[in-house]
């Protein structure tokens, strides 16, 4: 039995799909004490930039990033030694988060913020958690162990398999630069086999270099389409942050930025970039999402920080159907009365009732292995 580093670490991680500007100034270097308050605040600045709360207070009110319980054992590891805690880490993970905007709301968190706990424990090392084990390696348990505080050892994932040497399905990995080749007969893994360049056979199921994909017969180069090119064209791509869109009627699509708040666009491809704007086909302008009291949009869409209540469902076309009109209203608070899942802000469900936070599992008060 394993446990992964994600585990512990997921609720200090995930929560950031994206920020905007904390307040126009760098994070200074957080103390491991703070550092949870700090990720809540800075999450929160981030969601109420983009409209899932309507004030910062709102989302501190109601999330529990602070108060996680699997918390106080990163800190107790830190000090007893099995792990290191990185302030400048913990800095830089802040400020590139401050940098992600508003056009994605998920999303893995920036690569810098994976440093800022890391584990000191080499192999076959006492450990409670892979957080703790050093590179590339799990905390391995003895499955007849049913305690809640047993004891593991950091085990170190095998290196890769070269090129040329036996591999197998779902085994170890090949190296970045081979695949692991099956026989064309029998099917069964052989070796790892250098990717194969452009131009090169990829006709029996060989993988192709990076940034090269398979036609079903040769390895083709996949094109950087740039802003303005026609873009409906195989083995082509439009260069991030431009997508394939279609500028007009009878015309080819084309590789176009998405307009941003307030930028013109065309209410006939929904091209506006952040989560909480559509184009309103009336200014023809990126516009936010409608708000508490409005109409929903489409029957079902509003700004997030609210829910669509009322109306009369919906017709097979997807229609909205009778004479209530379905409008925004905002989602509780804790305390507030809530008749759905969707009327809480935050982490709070509708428990009775009443927006409350669901109690959280406590986790064992387990000692830090060899502290």
């Amino acid at each position: 039995m394993t446990k992964r580093k994600s585990t512990l670490l997921w609720t200090f991680t995930s929560v950031f799909g994206g920020l905007t500007a904390l307040g126009g100034q760098l994070a200074c270097t957080p103390s491991i004490e703070d550092y949870p308050r700090e990720l809540e605040e800075a999450f929160c600045e981030w969601q109420h930039e983009c409209h899932a709360y309507e004030r910062v207070r709102d989302c501190v009110d109601s999330k529990q990033i602070e108060s996680d319980p699997q918390y106080d054992y990163l800190v107790r590891a830190v000090a007893g030694g099995s792990m290191a805690y990185d302030r400048d880490a913990a800095a830089d993970c802040l400020h590139a988060i401050s940098e992600r905007g508003c056009v994605d709301d998920e999303g893995p968190p920036p690569e810098v913020c994976d440093r800022v706990f890391l584990g000191k424990i080499g192999r076959n090392g006492p450990c409670l958690n892979s957080a703790e084990c050093a590179g590339n390696a799990v905390c391995g348990f003895d499955p007849t162990c049913s305690d809640q505080c047993c004891v593991g050892a950091c085990r170190v994932f095998a290196d890769p398999v070269a090129i040329g040497e036996p591999c197998s399905f779902g085994g170890v990995a090949c190296v970045p630069e081979a695949f692991c080749a099956s026989d064309p007969v029998t099917f069964l893994a052989t070796v790892c086999t250098k990717r194969v360049k452009a131009g090169g056979d990829c006709s029996l199921g060989q993988v192709c270099v990076e940034g090269v994909e398979c036609d079903g017969s040769m390895c083709r180069e996949v094109e950087q389409l740039k802003e303005g090119d026609v873009c409906d064209v195989p083995f082509a791509t439009c260069v991030e942050p431009a997508r394939c869109t279609y500028q007009a009627e009878g015309e080819p699509p084309r590789c176009a930025v998405p307009p941003t708040l307030g930028a013109p666009c065309d209410p006939n491809n929904d091209t506006c970039d952040r989560v909480d704007t559509y184009c309103d086909p009336a200014s023809l302008l990126c516009t936010l999402l409608p708000g508490p009291g409005q109409a929903c949009l489409n029957g079902y869409t509003c700004i997030p920080y609210t829910y669509c209540e009322g109306g009369g469902g919906f017709d097979e076309f997807g229609e909205p159907t009778g004479d209530a009109l379905a409008a925004c209203t905002r989602r509780g608070g804790e305390g507030d009365s809530c008749d759905s899942y969707d009327a809480c802000l935050g982490d709070l469900e509708c428990i009775a009732g009443h927006c409350s936070f669901p109690e959280l599992t406590p986790a064992p008060v387990c000692p830090v292995p060899g502290s």
